[in-house]
């Protein structure tokens, strides 16, 4: 498993003059079954996952992912 974060520019960037919406990263051809790449961009977090073939059940993985971060927004908002 790999994890990785990047703090990214906090100023909107443009290629070719064209404005980035937004962007994110993978690595990709690395052993790992699982991948997790997290970038900030204008003060919003992207994360990317990427897994090996029918290695993890996507509507299950995405439950939890959802359920995870609703636990982190509320755990958050409880210290404030």
């Amino acid at each position: 498993m790999t994890i990785s974060n990047v703090i990214g520019p906090v100023e909107r960037m443009a290629l070719a003059n064209h404005p980035i919406k937004s962007f994110y990263f993978m690595v990709a051809g690395v052993p790992q079954s699982l991948t997790i790449t997290m970038v900030s961009y204008m003060g919003k977090l992207r994360i990317a996952v990427g897994t090996e073939k029918d290695y993890i059940d996507p509507p299950k993985f995405k439950s939890s992912i959802e359920n995870a971060f609703e636990m982190i927004l509320k755990a958050a908002h409880e210290t404030v």
